[in-house]
């Protein structure tokens, strides 16, 4: 379960985003686009919040925002930096997968639901994608809007097993935080892949590291797009960026029916 993989990471999850990306979140052209077409005051939900960069972006954005992530220990982090901007009230952030989105919050109430990160490969196959899809929906307003960040798993897959590290060093507090990456892929595209995230930490001319290993599943952006549609979606679009492997999806809840 994505709770499960990152209880241990919340802790250190902070040191992934660069100063900037603290401030705007996710700001890919196409969640940028989406966000610039919500009216401020809309209702959001941050269905995979993490510890809230993502909601506190969309705070400051004038958007009325509720966030759920499946660690709890993710959530109280996601509170924690809420707080600050008046968003985390009883019912605002909450523990849950996204199956159980409806039980926390009423249906048909959000303008939009934003999932980015990555965070849908954490869906354990088909069957749970499409499950996480209909509660999304189902908490989505009649003609709201559902907003995915994904790798390109082609892309991912074609590049095989490796390990990358962030040029960037992220200096706080004089801590210096090198980030490393290392990606052991299935042969067989479509098996689960493991992504070991590495910090490093430079602490004057001491040096230490933890590790984090977290279980994805790969999937075609046709694939994304069939099970959106499964799951009640339409008017569904994917952008692509020439040379990125990471790409957004959007889709919108029919006008009419359930």
């Amino acid at each position: 379960m994505p709770g499960d993989q990152y209880r241990s990471l919340a802790a250190d999850y902070h040191w992934f985003f660069d100063d900037v990306d603290l401030q705007l979140g996710c700001d890919t052209p196409g969640v940028r686009a989406a966000i610039a077409g919500l009216e401020p005051g809309s209702r959001v939900l941050d269905a995979a919040c993490g510890i809230g960069v993502d909601a506190a972006a969309l705070l400051r954005r004038g958007l009325d925002v509720a966030a759920a992530d499946a660690s709890e220990e993710m959530v109280e982090q996601a509170r924690n930096r809420l707080r600050e901007f008046g968003g985390d009230g009883p019912g605002r952030v909450v523990a849950s997968a996204w199956t159980n989105l409806p039980a926390h919050f009423e249906l048909g109430i959000f303008d939009a639901v934003f999932c980015v990160g990555n965070s849908i490969a954490h869906a354990a196959g088909e069957a749970e994608m499409v499950a996480a899809f209909e509660a999304m929906r189902s908490v989505l307003a009649p003609g709201g809007i559902l907003v995915l960040d994904s790798h390109d798993w082609a892309i991912v897959h074609d590049a095989g097993n490796r390990m990358t590290i962030e040029p960037r060093v992220v200096d706080r507090d004089d801590i210096r935080c090198i980030r490393t990456y290392t990606w052991c892929l299935a042969d067989d595209f479509g098996d689960p892949c493991v992504l070991d995230i590495v910090p490093i930490f430079l602490d004057g001319e001491r040096a230490s590291l933890r590790s984090y290993r977290v279980q994805m599943q790969p999937f075609t952006r046709a694939e994304l797009k069939e099970r959106l549609a499964t799951a009640g979606f339409e008017a569904i679009a994917l952008d692509a960026i020439p040379g990125d492997d990471r790409y957004t999806a959007t889709a919108r809840r029919p006008c009419g029916g359930a």
